[in-house]
Formats: C-alpha cells, structure tokens, sequence
C-alpha cells in the first residue's frame, strides 16, 4: 500500500509518473487551422496492468473537426461515471480526450484525497484504441457512446477550447480538485464557453447522471426516450473482437 505523503506546496509537471502519464500532451500551433498534437497517446493492452506504451505525433485541421460524442463508462454501478469527449474529423480520425487525475509512482486514486492538493490534473490526448478500447475489451466497463447534436463550427469552438486547456496546463501545472477541478467540472466548463445556456447542476457531481443532463439539455438525440437511447448507445463488443485499425468504426455500429 503507497505511503501517505504531505500534499505538495506548489504544482508541478516534474514528478516520477505512472508510465500512462508519464508524457505530457502538448499543442504546437500552426496557420489556417492547424495544430500538431504531440504525444498522442495510443497503448495496446494485453490485461488491465499488461501493457505496450506508445505514442504518436499528429497534425490536425480544426476546421475539418465535425463531430463530437460523449463516453460514458461506468465501472462501479449507477452513481459514479467517467465522462469524456471524442472529436470526429472529416478524414475519418477520432481524437479521444479524458481528463483525469496524472499520478506518480506510489499513488493510486482515491476521492478524498483528492481534495488535498494530491495529484495534477491532466487532460490524456489519445486514440480511441486506448482510452475506449481498455475500457470496453479490456476492462470491460460499461462504456456508452452518445453522438452530440451540435453544429460542426461549435465543434470546433470545443475542441480549440480543449486545446488551449492543454497547452495552459504544459506551461502552467494545477492540482486536480475532486469537487472543483475534475473531469465532469472541466468538461462543463468547456461547454459553458461555447454555449451559456449550459450552467452547473448536481448531476455534473454525481457524474453517473451526467448523460441524462446532457440529454435534458437538448444536446442529444430527443427524438428517443432516453432510456432507450442509452440502451441504444451501448458500446457491445463480442468476446472475439480485436481492438485494430477499424475500431472507431465498429463501436459506433448500433448493436445495443
């Protein structure tokens, strides 16, 4: 069991990280619209602590960024969800965003620590084979993938609100903060500066119930009742599946 240690005086990107965390995804801007991600994340999982890391550098237009879902995985009932975005680009490519606590070598999440200026806060820039796929294949969480009924512009206002999030934290390190400074309190805040309608509500703290406020926003499909689009948005992956080249793809078949 990992010792208790004082909470850190001040922020700091230079620690003995956890191999996932241990590169830090950075923005380089270019013109017209392009960025270069470096240190994309993409690992191949073998069993939940079995694993090959890699990363990768990629150049992206924002303004062939189209679409953008919300995942939810569950893992432990109801209540407690992890929410993160996934950008679609005209090209084909998924760009998969989560934001999440970057521990060190010793650490393991625990919620109330997180209130204690315990770990940095991060934001994991992969691809959908690692951040959904350990999920659904490996993990086997219950993993919901709802599409977002936005304009492809206000897509691109996300993302680029999200990028410079990014590149913020790679100059200027913060403490996650499990009530102020998480993923589902980022992410809200993301949304709230492209759309002002969106405010703070409970189900942002009790992230499990995330999605239902999402859909009660008029950001989902509505024309469904919701608890048939969430059975519809299940990610159901057969027991034989392959996480490959085609993965994006094949989760977002309705199977459910």
């Amino acid at each position: 069991m990992a010792l208790w240690r004082w909470p850190a005086a001040e922020p700091s990107n230079a620690r003995d990280w956890l191999t996932e965390y241990a590169r830090l995804p950075t923005v380089e801007w270019g013109e017209q619209g392009k960025v270069t991600l470096r240190n994309v994340r993409n690992f191949t999982y073998r069993t939940r602590d079995d694993y090959s890391p890699d990363w990768y550098d990629a150049e992206y237009d924002l303004n062939q960024a189209a679409t953008v879902d919300v995942i939810a995985s569950y893992w432990s009932g109801k209540s407690i969800a992890h929410l993160f975005l996934s950008f679609g680009f005209q090209d084909g490519r998924h760009l998969a965003i989560s934001i999440e606590t970057r521990r060190s070598r010793g650490q393991y999440f625990s919620t109330w620590r997180g209130f204690f200026n315990y770990y940095m806060l991060t934001y994991v820039v992969a691809d959908e084979r690692d951040l959904i796929g350990v999920r659904t294949d490996v993990r086997r969480e219950q993993v919901y993938l709802y599409p977002v009924q936005i304009a492809a512009p206000t897509v691109r206002q996300l993302l680029l609100e999200y990028l410079r999030r990014i590149d913020q934290l790679s100059q200027r390190p913060e403490f996650y903060h499990t009530l102020s400074n998480n993923c589902t309190s980022n992410i809200l805040r993301h949304a709230a500066a492209v759309s002002p309608a969106i405010r703070y509500h409970w189900r942002v703290l009790v992230s499990g119930y995330a999605d239902r406020y999402v859909y009660d926003l008029g950001l989902l499909d509505n024309e469904l009742p919701f608890e048939q689009l969430k059975q519809r948005s299940l990610i159901v992956r057969p027991p034989e599946a392959v996480i490959d080249a085609d993965f994006s793809r094949q989760i977002r078949r309705v199977t459910a």
